[in-house]
């Protein structure tokens, strides 16, 4: 490897700078000579203060509660700063701690050479351009030599479609010469056509077309195959074997035919857009076939996917001229070798290996190698970045052993979960099958013989996607899973990341297929894919949740056929449940009343229902139907689950919460109309009473005269009333305080108190039995008749408006 360029100016004996640098074996210096050490050392601590928050320390909440909408008057600490940046990048918005993995030693230096590349951008320009030629020009030889593509050249960008924009302006100006004059008056004659799978995402080309300034009828939609398995011969580069058209893969003779019709229509064929590894399955198009049509109409292809990563394999000394897979490629290193801060590489073609060779030698550059600084495909040594800077650091740091080491283990990954899968008879493998059609080779072996393109292409597997499928009959075709299968696997995927996490998957949809699960270790940012032991704890995982899902199938048609049986029960339709189902219950004949009181009366009987049944099994939930009304929902059952007996709960529970429903609201229409009965009661005594004491008692000095002239009676004044919940009746309370001490400490054989004077009965009556209405035997008092003594009214006890219980 070559070794990094030295400035001029530094000291002969000066120690090299190594990135991976601790405070150990180097120590920060105040000389201009040694800047680039301080930053080295300065982004390392930096770093090793941001692994705080991976291993979980806790920070001040001073740390992430700082005002951002006004900058600050005063100056902050670097310190202060990084506990900010910390605090912000350890918890979300809500507070809650976030979870980050672990960096290796290469992941730190990529961080650092981030901030070498920034200090790099300072320094004057013609040393920033022997630096970034340098590095530019070691990184595109290594990575042109790991790949296999040795004629070709690089450009490096962050966004991942940047690439693929300047390769398709580039054809732009080879189809039209005139069209860096003329811009897009140059396609009058004949409108350019971009190829593409409709099983890749339409935001590739949109986004093509806008950068481009192209209308999207530029874009040709190619369909892909509709019979799983069609059988075709290729020849690939010297190998002669089957070809299993996959249906998630472009249709080459659709693609053929699209060619022709719009070379007669007067069209421009431009590019056609392949993939090595399709965005969710992971299927690779059959290349060669396309390369020829390319080739046969002149034009542009181009590559791009996780099976890309398959070229990087051998791991043996390539001899001799490599016919390149494509005309380009995009490739994304950073998420291969799970390294963030990584660009994007767009490999390209020179367009001089494929001149004509018995041509007459021109003098100076030909157009066609003009092309690519017109589309901008050339790395910028006059910019003020060194986009390549990082790469090349990571690559030094993992050595070409280490990057094939890590991409192997992104495919035994897959080679090991697809094997563990493909046993069980009820789950769904739709990616590729690694080994081929026959199984037969291995990664271990891809790496270690010779084998051409298309043998690495077919016999590994980027990703693995796969679903759980119903029981099939003997030569059944399943191609779409029916709805309720995809809430169960949506669900089986929502539990897989919960309870095995060691293996990271996504829960992903299939136009013609359905909710599928897919795991893709080319997408795992952590570098770290799962061991052997991990894959088995995650496959008996699934195992276990098999079994669940089977047995809830299984229990659900005698769930319906029960509900539906049950006079109180109704199947209630949950779109997004994928539980056994949601039932609501219902007295007989509510169903003919429901009117906004009597919705909102079963809403709560239901809500009271669930609670009950949760303090007995946590599987019932509180669901809503489409109408609006609430019902119960059952959960996931197991094979020995006995859905009779959750049933027959359910309609128990629910009886016992109706029935106190109706004691409370005839308790509570009871008390309200007792309470009405002895307001009217106190109202018609009190005129009595004043009509009987005569008006001059009420004058305020006359009366008191009159008072101590004749004195009142004890028994004189207005009785209290309360109210008896037992026989139903409004009483006079005169016995409450009479005969207090004898009620309250009565004895078995004890002469009961005499019969109050008053009794009302209320209206209406209440359907209690005898022993719920003993123990709900009390007495309601809304006012109390106060004695004139004084020293008696100390020692009553306030008993106005409260319940007593005897």
């Amino acid at each position: 490897m070559a070794s990094p360029p030295i400035d001029k100016n530094t000291v002969k004996n000066e120690v090299s700078v190594n990135v991976d640098i601790t405070k150990v074996n180097m120590q920060p210096s105040t000389s201009k000579n040694n800047q680039l050490g301080e930053i080295a050392i300065e982004a390392s601590e930096i770093v090793s203060r941001l692994e705080q928050v991976v291993e979980g320390t806790n920070l001040a909440d001073a740390a992430y509660n700082q005002p951002t909408v006004f900058l600050g008057m005063e100056q902050k600490r670097t310190e202060e700063i990084i506990q900010i940046i910390q605090g912000l990048i350890s918890v979300d918005e809500d507070g809650e701690p976030l979870s980050f993995h672990n960096l290796d030693n290469v992941a730190k230096l990529v961080m650092i050479s981030h901030s070498i590349a920034a200090f790099c951008s300072g320094l004057e320009r013609p040393i920033m351009q022997k630096l970034s030629t340098r590095f530019t020009t070691d990184t595109t030889r290594w990575i042109s030599q790991i790949f296999g593509f040795l004629d070709s050249s690089s450009f490096y960008h962050d966004d991942h479609l940047e690439g693929l924009v300047r390769v398709t302006r580039m054809m732009l100006h080879y189809k039209y010469p005139r069209y860096l004059e003329d811009g897009a008056l140059a396609f009058s004659s004949s409108l350019p056509t971009i190829y593409s799978s409709v099983a890749s995402p339409l935001v590739v080309v949109q986004h093509l077309c806008r950068q481009l300034g192209l209308p999207l009828a530029c874009v040709r939609p190619v369909p892909v195959n509709t019979h799983f398995g069609k059988l075709a011969v290729q020849v690939f580069w010297g190998y002669l074997g089957p070809f299993l058209g996959s249906q998630y893969t472009m249709d080459v003779s659709s693609l053929q035919k699209m060619l022709a019709d719009d070379v007669s229509a007067g069209r421009t064929p431009l590019i056609v857009i392949a993939d090595a590894g399709t965005p969710i399955t992971g299927h690779v198009d059959n290349i060669s076939r396309i390369k020829e049509l390319c080739r046969l109409h002149d034009a542009w292809l181009h590559l791009r996917g996780h099976s890309l990563a398959a070229l990087a394999l051998p791991n043996y000394q390539r001899n001799g001229h490599i016919v390149p897979v494509a005309d380009s490629y995009t490739l994304s290193l950073g998420s291969w070798l799970g390294i963030a801060g990584l660009p994007m590489i767009t490999l390209y073609r020179l367009w001089e290996s494929t001149s004509n060779l018995n041509r007459n030698k021109q003098v100076g550059a030909t157009r066609e190698s003009t092309l690519p600084f017109l589309a901008g495909l050339n790395n910028d040594h006059q910019g003020r970045r060194i986009l390549a800077l990082p790469l090349w650091a990571a690559l030094q740091g993992l050595g070409r052993d280490g990057v094939h080491s890590r991409i192997r283990d992104d495919f035994l990954a897959s080679e090991r979960l697809w094997a563990a899968l493909d046993r069980y008879r009820h789950v769904r493998v739709l990616s590729q099958k690694p080994g081929g059609e026959s199984g037969s080779y291995t990664v271990s072996e891809l790496m270690s013989k010779p084998a051409n393109i298309s043998l690495l292409f077919e016999s590994t597997a980027c990703c693995v996607v796969f679903q759980f499928t119903p029981e099939l009959s003997e030569g059944e075709v399943l191609t779409k899973v029916p709805p309720y299968y995809d809430k169960l696997n949506s669900w089986l995927g929502q539990i897989l990341q919960l309870d095995a996490p060691q293996v990271p998957i996504d829960i992903c949809e299939l136009e013609n297929v359905g909710v599928v699960l897919r795991f893709c270790p080319f997408e795992n940012v952590t570098g770290q894919q799962p061991t052997l032991e991990e894959i088995q704890t995650f496959v008996q995982c699934l195992e276990q949740q098999l079994v669940i899902l089977r047995a809830t199938i299984q229990h659900k048609e005698t769930f319906i056929k029960l509900v539906s049986e049950s006079p109180v029960l109704k199947i209630v339709d949950l779109p997004d449940w994928a539980g056994l189902g949601g039932v609501r219950y219902a007295p007989e004949g509510w169903e003919q009343l429901l009117t906004d009181q009597a919705k909102e009366e079963l809403n709560n009987l239901n809500m009271a229902l669930v609670d009950s049944l949760r303090s007995t099994d946590s599987a019932f939930s509180l669901g809503e139907g489409a109408d609006g009304l609430m019902c119960v929902r059952f959960g996931m059952l197991t094979p020995q689950s006995d859905v009779e007996e959750l049933l027959n709960l359910v309609i128990r529970v629910g009886q016992s919460v109706e029935e106190n429903s109706r004691v409370l609201d005839s308790m509570g229409e009871i008390v309200k109309k007792g309470i009405e009965t002895a307001t009217l009661d106190l109202q018609k005594e009190n005129e009595e009473r004043l009509w009987q004491e005569g008006i001059l008692r009420q004058v305020p000095v006359v009366g008191t005269f009159v008072n101590w002239w004749s004195p009142k009676t004890k028994e004189s004044g207005v009785r209290g009333r309360s109210l008896n919940l037992t026989q139903g009746v409004v009483e006079s309370t005169e016995n409450i305080y009479k005969y207090h001490m004898q009620i309250s400490g009565s004895t078995p054989g004890a002469k009961n108190p005499p019969t109050p004077q008053v009794q009302t009965p209320i209206g209406g009556s209440h359907s209690r039995s005898s022993s719920h209405a003993s123990s709900q035997g009390a007495k309601i008092e809304n006012e109390r008749e106060v004695p004139k003594d004084s020293s008696k009214r100390k020692s009553l006890p306030q008993t106005e408006n409260k319940v007593l219980t005897p």
